[in-house]
């Protein structure tokens, strides 16, 4: 059996009372986490410029824009709210992926949902089933893929979206083969657009893309039965020419791999290469009460793929400081604290972070491991003006599966990010019923709290 009809058979054939409860409990942390984090970015430029077309362009208004008093045709509602929960930067990784698994299925689940007048239970299994396609292949296809130039977000978020959005739908063996095949023909993404409205759009334009495969192949769309693994397809265009996706594609849901190449939460919003240089900056700063002052140099470490992903090394934007080790380094130090207000224009422009910025640099660790899990480490050296030298070795990241979140700090997370659009009642309200969501008996009680 080829990928794509092995892909649409597993999508079908998967049963909620074969979910394993661990999955499902990762399922609901990990939906938790990015619609708190989609409410944050609802407010953010990108996502309110998408808000504006879908309001003057959208269709019928079926689905939720989250964070947002409007209401409109599914595939639009896909693409505000991907782009929303990607906007910040702030939404959970896969090391698997190389990228951020949740934001693109969820977006396109939550649309294709409120279609199928589904429930919770419903959703929390399609996130699973969008969750396996993408990071399946993503196993096949890494580290090579990423290493192209390819955002994964979106090029495998795709694929993801178009699974969970035919499982909601009814789909059936044929119609997602047919889903699967649409939804290849529209994966894309360019590494070369980070820093720019452009990277949040992709997990948007995956969300849309997704939904829309799975509703042109239920009105009879068709696409190659063998889109993913023929010889112009999928996996070789985008992938390698030797790919042999089989014993990957035998593993799918054995076990599930939300349980096995995890989730890692972001403590900030920022690329997550960034988050070890942040940590031990911040870890820094705190035992030796470092002032800017001391500093006369910092050296960053990281493995040979990190240059590049943080490819702005003077930043002038607050989203080209997400995907700068010298921005990051820079407000890490000078602030003692990083949030979404570091992000901002005039924090890239201050005068004081720019000449820090300058005592940053950024060098190949040979010694740091290449594995997919291991790439986001870091060697944090700082040179102190007195002649000392301070340094932090390659370690786990927090919020890593190694060291996830408590319950507790993913409900802060969730109440800070919500609260940018929803008053606390609301936000209280909504936590509860995300982590009884397979209790939700229709996603109509849950979208309305979306909504301020």
């Amino acid at each position: 059996m080829g990928a794509t009809a092995r892909l649409a058979e597993f999508i079908v054939k998967s049963r909620w009372e074969d979910l394993p409860p661990a999955a499902l409990d990762a399922a609901k942390r990990a939906i938790l986490d990015t619609m708190g984090v989609t409410l944050a970015g609802s407010v953010e430029p990108p996502a309110l410029i998408v808000q504006r077309l879908a309001e003057a362009e959208g269709g019928a208004p079926l689905c939720t824009v989250v964070g947002a008093r409007l209401r409109t045709g599914g595939m639009w509602a896909a693409l505000a709210n991907g782009t929303a929960g990607h906007a910040l930067d702030f939404d959970d990784t896969n090391f698997a992926m190389l990228g951020h698994p949740s934001t693109p299925v969820l977006a396109a689940a939550l649309a294709a949902g409120e279609l199928a007048l589904a429930d919770g239970r419903a959703l929390i299994h399609a996130f699973l089933v969008g969750f396996e396609v993408e990071t399946t292949l993503a196993e096949a296809m890494n580290p090579g893929h990423y290493a192209r130039g390819w955002h994964a977000t979106s090029t495998l978020g795709t694929l993801g979206a178009g699974a969970a959005s035919a499982k909601l739908l009814g789909l059936d063996p044929g119609e997602t083969r047919h889903a699967l095949a649409i939804a290849a023909s529209q994966a894309s993404g360019l590494k070369e657009n980070f820093g720019t409205m452009t990277k949040p759009f992709h997990a948007g334009h995956a969300a849309r893309g997704g939904v829309l495969a799975a509703l042109l192949a239920r009105e009879g769309f068709t696409g190659s039965g063998v889109a993913l693994e023929g010889a112009q397809g999928y996996l070789r265009l985008l992938g390698s020419q030797t790919e042999d996706p089989t014993t990957t594609l035998e593993r799918l849901g054995s076990p599930w791999k939300i349980l096995t190449t995890g989730i890692a939460v972001k403590p900030y919003p920022s690329c997550a290469c960034t988050h070890s240089i942040i940590a031990a900056l911040l870890e820094l700063r705190r035992a030796h009460a470092l002032r800017p002052e001391d500093v006369a140099e910092v050296t960053i470490g990281v493995n040979a793929l990190v240059p590049d992903i943080l490819i702005h090394h003077d930043a002038r934007t607050g989203l080209e400081g997400k995907f700068s080790a010298e921005f990051c380094a820079a407000a890490a130090l000078a602030d003692g604290h990083v949030g979404i207000t570091t992000f901002q224009d005039e924090r890239t422009a201050d005068p004081a972070l720019r000449r820090l910025m300058g005592r940053v640099k950024m060098v190949v660790d040979p010694t740091i491991p290449g594995d997919l899990e291991h790439h986001v480490w870091t060697r944090v050296g700082v040179r102190l003006g007195d002649g000392r030298t301070l340094e932090i070795p390659p370690r786990e990241v927090p919020g890593h599966p190694g060291a996830p979140p408590s319950r507790e700090a993913l409900l802060a997370k969730f109440a800070d990010c919500a609260g940018r659009v929803l008053a606390r009642d609301r936000v209280d309200s909504l936590a509860e019923m995300l982590e009884g969501l397979e209790g939700c008996p229709d996603l109509r009680s849950l979208t309305v709290l979306l909504r301020p």
